[in-house]
């Protein structure tokens, strides 16, 4: 075989022109299944200011699930990867520092960014208005769960299920995701060409 020829069936080291291999689409937020080490460290952080300041800070009787708005946010911009190892590193920590049953919150929190990006395939990003609503939905679900959970390894709860209680914690919630979903958003814009993927 004389160099620069390429027999029919295979290739030789020897070409002139090397095969063309396309180079990968670009990232784009919203798109990408990859999270970065800030980001896995920001899950961490939310883990812990979930399990310090949530149950501490109390507005109309109910407390703010910071795990859950930062979940529904990420994944709404990053995708369902991203979402997925958002939600298991941050539900983990927390679940770590708090007493709720083992491996609750980062279920609850899976299962939340299983049905927003669900939802956001089917519906799509309507502006700021879907992380919101998605918040104020999951909220509900996600304490739905919660008492489910405890009713199975702990006693049953009294007075029934907190329905008002369950309502005011999701309009909380929601509205905290109406006030970071703008500023979250163009965050994430300016930084993520520049962030290297954890894996």
């Amino acid at each position: 075989m004389q160099p620069g020829v390429i027999s029919e069936g295979c290739s030789s080291v020897y070409s002139a022109h090397p095969p063309h291999r396309p180079s990968p689409a670009p990232h784009r937020v919203g798109q990408g299944t990859q999270i970065s080490y800030a980001g896995i460290l920001l899950a961490v952080l939310i883990g812990v200011l979930h399990a310090a300041l949530a149950p501490v800070i109390t507005v109309a009787g109910v407390h703010p699930n910071l795990a859950l708005v930062a979940t529904v946010l990420l994944t709404d911009l990053g995708g369902f990867g991203v979402g997925v190892i958002f939600a298991f590193v941050a539900g983990l920590t927390a679940n770590l520092l708090v007493r709720e049953p083992l491996g609750s919150i980062p279920l609850a929190l899976l299962l939340v960014v299983a049905g927003v990006a669900g939802s956001a395939r089917i519906l799509g990003r309507v502006t700021w208005a879907f992380p919101v609503v998605a918040v104020l939905v999951a909220s509900i679900l996600v304490d739905l769960l919660s008492l489910g959970i405890l009713r199975l390894v702990d006693l049953p709860l009294s007075g029934g299920l907190p329905a008002e209680r369950l309502l005011a914690a999701a309009l909380l919630n929601a509205g905290l995701a109406a006030v970071l979903v703008a500023p979250v958003r163009l965050i994430a814009q300016r930084n993520a060409p520049d962030e290297k993927p954890a894996w």
